[in-house]
């Protein structure tokens, strides 16, 4: 009696559980969250492909943009060019017929032009028998001056008498000088044969003994500015205009002497 009570209130377990006999396990509950995790995460993800596409036709319609752009510049330049082209040709024949008619009357009307009028020295009895020597004989440059000519020399002497300045033209015989003195045309070197084979360099000897220009002009005492001013011969045909060459520059000797 006391034994089949004990039995009966024992409590059996059962071998096969209900999960089991259903074909439903702990494993199938993992692998279900697992693909519920993988879904969210994948949701998540940056959509790369579609950023790639959306890049690629932005691109391409950027690119399309810009030739055409291209396009359009180019052909307006070509436009402008093409309308600007008969005003060039215009304005080209109408330079030449104005030169073709121009330069013959600036022709005819330099023909016409009255010559330069000579200097005049001043008229004066100085002399200069006896001498002190104010400076020796040194080279002095003539350079270009603003009008494309020698640029005129000047130097102020004050003195209670008159004083000699003495003028070689050296190097190569091409060179003459006019001296004015306050404003006044006192003279020149002498006249001379336009040579440019010529060169005598600074022998003073040997450029008298060939031809060269030179000559001494008394200036009267007191203040005087005096001015040394080229007067050459080597100028281009029917102008003042001096042919320089290959160096800028024309040399001649001067010494300056106080009369006594």
């Amino acid at each position: 009696m006391s034994t089949e009570t004990k039995d009966t209130k024992e409590t059996k377990a059962c071998p096969v559980t209900f999960s089991s006999f259903f074909g439903y396990s702990k494993k199938d509950d993992k692998d279900a969250k697992d693909a519920k995790d993988a879904k969210i995460t994948s949701s998540r993800r940056f959509p790369w492909k579609a950023f790639s596409g959306l890049a690629l036709v932005t691109i391409a319609v950027l690119l399309s943009v810009l030739l055409t752009g291209l396009v359009i510049i180019n052909y307006i330049s070509l436009l402008w060019t093409l309308t600007k082209l008969p005003f060039k040709i215009v304005g080209g024949v109408l330079s030449i017929i104005a030169k073709v008619i121009v330069w013959p009357i600036g022709l005819i009307l330099s023909l016409f032009k009255s010559a330069p009028k000579p200097l005049i020295p001043e008229t004066n009895t100085l002399s200069c028998l006896n001498s002190m020597e104010l400076q020796g004989w040194e080279v002095l440059n003539l350079l270009p001056g603003s009008d494309g000519n020698p640029a005129t020399v000047k130097y102020t002497l004050n003195s209670p008498t008159p004083h000699a300045l003495s003028i070689v033209d050296i190097d190569y015989r091409d060179t003459r000088i006019d001296v004015l003195s306050n404003g006044k045309y006192y003279g020149s070197t002498s006249d001379f044969a336009l040579n440019k084979t010529e060169f005598c360099g600074e022998d003073l000897n040997k450029c008298l003994a060939q031809g060269f220009s030179t000559g001494t002009v008394v200036i009267p005492g007191g203040k005087q500015n005096v001015e040394l001013t080229w007067s050459g011969k080597d100028v281009f045909p029917g102008t003042d205009k001096i042919v320089w060459g290959s160096e800028r520059k024309r040399r001649v000797m001067w010494k300056k002497e106080l009369c006594i």
